[in-house]
């Protein structure tokens, strides 16, 4: 659900949080829904139509591969760098592996709150829902940790396509 102002826009946005493996195989992907605020699960060829589509698939972008199309991490417009796959019953790793991080956690941007003071909503690859304030999630990117949905710019964080942004009078409690 977007809202700009006071008025409610009804438009389901797909976040991507992880990739799911069952064994060597991948069977397919997690999506954060806007809609529901729940999490689902999608395969490749489901993932490649509802871009083909048009819909809001926020995370992966088409590409091309021997004349076959594949999915590629959208790093230009929503700053997804990395991708946590899920290989075993609470065993994550990375489809990168040389990201740069210690940290074995990647947040995904899905919405900011505030006119003075922001919260950042984010979503990761347990399927955990955290607010951030806006000092706490630049100290995770000088971690290095991934964080898809921004971009720090001139020291400050900027939202990429996609991200809900909430605008009220009144400052938003600190959520993390």
């Amino acid at each position: 659900m977007l809202r700009h102002g006071k008025k409610e826009v009804d438009i389901m946005c797909m976040y991507l949080t992880n990739g799911n493996f069952l064994g060597q195989r991948l069977i397919g992907y997690d999506f954060y829904d806007s809609k529901t605020r729940g999490f689902v699960g999608m395969t490749e060829k489901q993932v490649i139509t509802k871009l083909k589509n048009k819909e809001k698939v926020y995370g992966f972008v088409l590409g091309e591969e021997d004349g076959k199309e594949v999915l590629l991490l959208d790093k230009e417009n929503f700053n997804m760098s990395n991708l946590q796959l899920k290989t075993g019953v609470n065993s994550l790793s990375w489809m990168n592996e040389d990201s740069g991080s210690d940290m074995n956690m990647e947040l995904i941007v899905v919405a900011v709150s505030g006119d003075k003071k922001k919260v950042y909503e984010t979503v990761n690859a347990r399927h955990a829902r955290v607010e951030y304030t806006e000092d706490k999630l630049k100290m995770m990117l000088e971690l290095n940790v991934p964080v898809a949905g921004v971009r720090l710019e001139k020291n400050r964080l900027v939202a990429c396509e996609g991200v809900e942004i909430i605008s009220n009078e009144e400052e938003v409690k600190e959520g993390a």
